[in-house]
């Protein structure tokens, strides 16, 4: 008997097992999907790149796609990804958010009986935002230009009213919310840079010269009903306390650690709010009742202090989003490279044609993913 033992063992290792053959032979059953490789394995399910061919088109045209697949089998959070699914149907038609694909001929329909869920969702062909502040300190930067960091504050607010307000249609303005219903709720529970991911430049003052950056990975998302809690934030300011810290993050380039700070008061009444705030701001505001320095002093103060405002430990000291969008927009609309001439760097470091190189080196030029 034990002679025989060696050789079970070498047989037992033989052949190894492709661990992607049962999805790959899902993708090789359809002329219109190609399976391309794993991107990355998330929380709830792994992540797969995918080109799609439209073949019922007189001109053929192919674009590349992103599975997130959940398969029990391999432990995957099937639930999550089905409510993942069911939240993304409901913020199609937003342009701040990534865009779920649909496909009449989806080669995993058969997958439903091995108990699978998955979403097909569109490339972001740009990174992340974490690789884009990685390169960017690789390339010896210290901070961004304001200009710069004004339109990334902007679609990071658009994304808050994406969330809450959700368009109905690809027609729809999500840049005019007074009027309009009560939001959805909807808190995302998982912004970080990891999770923000850069488009293309548009001909639009918002993204003419910095790419769109959509939010993405919404399951952990949920909706919140704070009328049933009045102590308890909403998911809106939830969602704005999340962006105002991870802007905190991005003003001095950081990707290895999340912004935290001690709470300071914040005399919000330039912006219209309380002169008496309490925020954890000491690090992008420092303590000047202390004598402390101002640890940013190349940073707009205004947009410090809208950033503290979101950051405010009381949620019900933090700013509406339609102020948070009134603010930040008539700042990406009309401040200027002169504005900050007297910064370090001066008004060349805040032009378009500086912005626009840093984008090109930073974000498109990139050749090695460094997420």
């Amino acid at each position: 008997m034990d002679s025989f033992e060696p050789r079970r063992r070498r047989r037992a290792r033989r052949v190894p097992r492709d661990k992607f053959a049962a999805l790959k032979a899902f993708f090789d059953s359809s002329n219109m999907f190609h399976y391309e490789g794993l991107l990355g394995n998330g929380g709830q399910g792994s992540i797969y790149k995918i080109k799609y061919v439209e073949l019922n088109k007189p001109n053929p045209l192919s674009r590349r796609l992103v599975a997130k697949v959940a398969d029990p089998s391999r432990g995957s959070d099937v639930e999550g990804v089905a409510r993942e699914k069911m939240i993304l149907e409901t913020l199609r038609y937003c342009q701040h958010i990534v865009s779920m694909i649909d496909s009449p001929d989806d080669p995993l329909a058969s997958a439903q009986r091995l108990g699978w869920a998955w979403i097909f969702l569109e490339e972001m062909e740009n990174g992340t935002l974490n690789a884009f502040l990685k390169r960017a300190r690789v390339a010896g930067f210290v901070s961004l230009p304001n200009r710069m960091l004004w339109r990334i504050f902007l679609c990071m607010i658009r994304a808050c009213i994406d969330m809450a307000w959700p368009p109905s249609s690809s027609d729809s303005d999500e840049k005019t919310i007074q009027f309009l219903d009560k939001p959805t709720g909807l808190v995302h529970n998982d912004i970080h840079g990891g999770n923000f991911m850069f488009g293309s430049l548009a001909d639009d003052p918002e993204h003419a010269i910095s790419p769109i950056l959509k939010l993405l990975d919404f399951g952990l998302a949920q909706r919140i009903n704070s009328s049933d809690f009045a102590s308890v934030a909403t998911g809106e300011q939830q969602n704005i306390e999340d962006i105002g810290i991870m802007m905190a993050t991005i003003l001095t380039l950081q990707t290895d650690w999340k912004y935290t700070g001690e709470d300071v008061q914040v005399d919000l009444s330039r912006l219209g709010y309380s002169s008496a705030v309490l925020s954890p701001a000491s690090g992008i505001l420092g303590g000047p009742e202390h004598d402390e320095p101002d640890p940013l002093p190349y940073i707009d103060r205004d947009m410090r202090l809208i950033i503290a405002a979101c950051m405010a430990s009381n949620p019900q000291d933090r700013p509406m989003m339609v102020d948070l969008e009134r603010w930040v927009y008539s700042e990406v609309s009309n401040t200027q490279p002169a504005y900050y001439g007297i910064n370090r760097g001066g008004a060349e470091w805040e032009s378009n044609e500086t912005i626009c190189n840093i984008v090109q080196q930073c974000i498109f030029d990139a050749l090695e993913d460094v997420t």
